[in-house]
């Protein structure tokens, strides 16, 4: 069996066979963790990975089910709900990071990044300060205006995400990509939607866990460091700084965090399934319906709803009620728990790429798949990791010349962390030990409080939760901590109504030639779009679509008005000059079900500009 750590918490076995926990303290040097360029070991009750071998059988002094307040119920609960392997939180980090890196490119890219996120735009740093949208707004965006300045900033924001993403001092990582995330969202609150607050979760409740632990570069950075003291040479001759484990670290991380992101889970699967009690959803239709939402749609969409069988949207319809109530029991199963999970992971899959297909939802598809990956267990690994050893090896071969420069820079790097080292292991045992049971209760404590917070807000943000169980109110302080980390617990998508009217701004700008113009198309006003197929917006452009004409947002119109401006104001020379314009929101009801021709089309004028 590997080395236990040093200084964990342990599981050891009484003389009457019960299993108990200890903690033992550290003796000698602490060896790299290689968590954010940190020197000791994962903070949190660790374990060692169960046992698997047919040597190894089980015995008969720990009995399937133990009696009531026995240690063989902690242990079954901290094996259900509490452990999550360290390789399953890597595998997360790189696959949050992508799609955190995927959703800034979907920002930048298609001019996005002048649009909504200057003061050329749609919405200026100051005016968002002046008239914010939300409570508690803050940004590090709102230090940048120009474009250019912009681009500088996301360049940056880029930066962290790719560093968090390969695991290059993880812990500053998380906080960073925390910190860009938000300062992302609360630039333009008219771009957000469940995939913002979807992922604002994410960041929040896995800032409480050791997400380079494995496959990063802090974890294989541990392992070259202690390899390099062992032989360096020393007193104790780098006896007590090895480990069998990979980098350093135990295989199993035990907190209440891995408890919060199942209920979490079940709580934004279970709670839209609950809030959708709309005629489209116990009809079959709202399927047929979403297929018809021009402002979201892609292609394959409008491809399906021109060939779509009666029976296609009451199954779909159906399916994804029953899936979205089967996987709160799926991921919180204390029995059959392996299988359970594997199914509900494949199913969270092939639902998401079916919304990532049909709609444009910015990052929620993705998150949700990067979410389902914090299901894997052990038994998961012992069939992935040897395939995924055989597709790193093939990917090393072709890769060659540049894993030759990242060990020739290696020692470079151990040789730079080692004073560091050395400091940490000059701390006496005791003082070390009691460190790291400090911060592992503050953790633990601030990670409850949060749960709390959120089970609250919860609450108070879902009609479907029971009348009974609805809170009345919540502290101040409550809601300031929810505004500013945007940790909302409202799941409501598509709920509890699919719309059944969809529309799109159209702008009839007149030239000095006399001619009219759109200038988001670059051809005449279409005031017969509602009537024809998707209009295939990117993610940022269908969300501002979606918000724009909303009553209560009707402040922030005069954005997009000198945004239109701005536009004709870069037209070349020779090109007619703008006159004047009016947006008008273009909209009409969907078809029903049978039918394929929308109707009561009708305009609406929202706003206008005379230059003259």
């Amino acid at each position: 069996m590997a080395e236990e750590p040093e200084s964990d918490t342990r599981v050891a076995m009484s003389s009457g066979g019960e299993e108990k926990f200890e903690v033992a303290p550290a003796a000698g040097p602490l060896p790299a963790q290689g968590e954010g360029g940190g020197t000791g070991p994962a903070q949190g009750l660790t374990v060692p990975p169960p046992s698997t071998t047919p040597s190894d059988p089980p015995t008969s002094s720990a009995p399937p089910s133990p009696p009531l307040g026995s240690a063989g119920w902690a242990r079954f609960v901290r094996d259900r709900w509490l452990s999550i392997d360290l390789r399953t939180l890597g595998l997360f980090r790189i696959a949050f990071g992508l799609c955190l890196i995927a959703n800034l490119l979907d920002h930048w890219a298609g001019g996005n990044l002048a649009r909504f996120f200057s003061n050329e735009g749609v919405l200026t740093n100051h005016y968002a300060l002046y008239a914010p949208i939300q409570q508690r707004v803050w940004s590090l965006l709102f230090a940048f205006s120009r474009p250019g300045e912009v681009a500088v900033a996301f360049s940056l924001i880029l930066a962290v995400y790719v560093l968090y993403t390969i695991g290059w001092r993880t812990r500053l990582m998380q906080i960073l990509t925390l910190v860009c995330f938000i300062s992302l969202l609360n630039r333009n609150l008219l771009l957000q939607d469940g995939g913002s607050f979807t992922c604002s979760v994410l960041a929040v409740w896995t800032t409480f866990l050791p997400l380079g632990a494995r496959f990063s570069v802090d974890a294989w950075r541990a392992v070259r460091l202690a390899a390099v003291q062992k032989t360096s040479g020393g007193e104790d001759g780098g006896g007590s700084t090895g480990r069998a484990t990979s980098g350093g670290a135990p295989a199993m991380h035990v907190s209440f965090v891995c408890l919060a992101l199942l209920l979490q889970l079940a709580a934004i699967y279970g709670l839209n399934a609950a809030n959708k009690t709309g005629p489209t959803w116990t009809g079959g239709t709202a399927v047929h319906y979403i297929f018809w939402l021009n402002s979201r749609n892609t292609w394959l969409a409008g491809l399906m709803r021109a060939h779509e069988p009666a029976w296609l949207s009451p199954l779909l319809t159906r399916g994804t009620l029953v899936f979205e109530w089967s996987a709160p029991f799926l991921a919180l199963s204390p029995v059959f728990q392996t299988p359970l999970r594997r199914v509900l992971i494949a199913s969270m899959w092939c639902f998401h790429l079916g919304i990532a297909s049909l709609m444009s939802l910015g990052p929620f598809a993705y998150a949700m798949m990067a979410f389902s990956l914090l299901l894997l267990g052990p038994n998961d690994w012992r069939v992935l990791e040897p395939r995924g050893r055989r597709a790193l090896s093939w990917l090393a071969r072709r890769m060659a010349p540049a894993v030759g420069i990242a060990r020739r820079l290696g020692p470079l790097v151990e040789v730079g962390l080692l004073p560091v080292a050395g400091l940490v292991a000059r701390l006496p045992a005791d003082v070390g030990a009691s460190l790291r049971r400090s911060a592992l209760v503050l953790r633990e404590g601030a990670a409850v409080s949060l749960a709390v917070l959120m089970l609250v807000e919860l609450t108070l943000a879902n009609g479907a939760i029971p009348p009974a169980l609805q809170l009345k109110g919540r502290p101040q302080w409550m809601g300031e901590i929810l505004y500013y980390l945007r940790i909302y617990q409202t799941w409501s998508m598509f709920a509890p109504e699919v719309p059944r009217e969809d529309g799109v701004i159209v702008v009839d700008a007149v030239l000095s030639d006399g001619s009219h113009l759109d200038p988001f198309t670059g051809r005449p006003p279409d005031f017969q779009r509602p009537l024809g197929g998707p209009c295939r917006y990117d993610h940022d452009w269908s969300e501002y679509t979606y918000y724009f004409p909303w009553d209560r947002h009707r402040a922030y119109r005069i954005g997009l008005r000198d945004h239109i401006v701005e536009v004709a104001a870069t037209w070349p020379p020779e090109h007619p000059r703008l006159r004047s314009f009016e947006v008008f929101w273009v909209s009409a009801d969907l078809p029903p079900p049978g039918e394929r021709d929308a109707r009561n089309l009708r305009r609406e004028s929202l706003i206008a500009w005379d230059g003259r």
